[in-house]
């Protein structure tokens, strides 16, 4: 309790928190077994679809959003809650909160990741740097309920692999050979991630453990990242619109209420939950 780690949840039992590292750590083995093979394939077709100084700023950047999670978990006071309260901080009494600190290191990531990406835009600079803020944070303030920033997680990596099959499919341009090069480029950033996801989801519904802002934040710029290496725009500019409505109602009201307040969604929130009403 003295570091910070362990906190109560809702029933009242210790637990670890920032048991979301396990998914960075991931990534730095899944990290190092990619640059192994890159060398032992330099020159050849195998890793055609593999950039890697986009794979090497991605693991970088998502160190940098990992650490400052993992800090925040230790050392954050857990008495200030969301961006309304760091601003309120700051602009009250010009304390610099850790969870302050973590969005501006998350925005220096999210320049560090999008700078290993060949862009000729500033518009599309602009709406990479805005989308991997939002969803980052986007995910970490679905965390305040067992499981629900990864089942979050995984809904919307599933419903945005829906629409882009279904554009693919209305447009009549699906060809095979495109999405195995675009599933082989998004491999090596996706599949760590979603196995340490996996791991963690179950006994994060059973209150076992809290992925803190160690896991939310990286999830959130994970699923930010393959959005911007795989997606449309127009995908994109849907998630900003969709990721704005988000934060304004979480900064004027509570993401939970309004979750409560909607069946379907509810059901999907206590599904895999104790049937109690869960607060951490």
């Amino acid at each position: 309790m003295n570091h910070g780690m362990l906190r109560p949840n809702y029933k009242g039992q210790i637990i670890a928190t920032g048991c979301g590292l396990l998914i960075w750590l991931l990534v730095l083995v899944n990290t190092m077994m990619m640059n192994g093979l890159a060398s032992f394939f330099r020159g050849q077709k195998e890793l055609t679809a593999f950039n890697q100084v986009s794979f090497l700023s991605y693991t970088a950047a998502m160190s940098v959003v990992a650490l400052a999670g993992f800090a925040d978990d230790a050392i954050g006071d857990k008495m200030i809650k969301g961006l309304k309260g760091h601003w309120l901080l700051w602009k009250e009494k010009q304390i610099c909160s850790t969870g302050l600190l973590k969005a501006i290191l998350t925005g220096i990531a999210a320049l560090l990741f999008v700078s290993g990406l060949s862009s000729d835009s500033w518009w599309q600079l602009c709406a990479d740097l805005i989308l991997l803020g939002l969803m980052t944070n986007g995910i970490n303030l679905l965390d305040v309920r067992p499981g629900r920033a990864l089942k979050g997680f995984f809904m919307i990596t599933a419903a945005g692999t829906f629409v882009q099959l279904s554009a693919i499919a209305i447009s009549g341009q699906f060809h095979i050979g495109e999405l195995l090069q675009t599933a082989m480029k998004l491999a090596p950033y996706v599949l760590p991630v979603y196995i340490g996801a996996g791991i963690l989801l179950g006994p994060d519904l059973r209150a076992e453990l809290m992925i803190g802002d160690a896991g939310a934040n990286v999830l959130g710029f994970a699923l930010g990242c393959w959005v911007v290496l795989g997606s449309a725009w127009q995908l994109q500019a849907i998630l900003i619109v969709l990721l704005l409505v988000l934060h304004i109602m979480a900064w004027r009201s509570s993401v939970s209420q309004w979750i409560e307040a909607n069946r379907l969604l509810l059901w999907f929130d206590l599904l895999g939950r104790s049937k109690e009403k869960a607060s951490r």
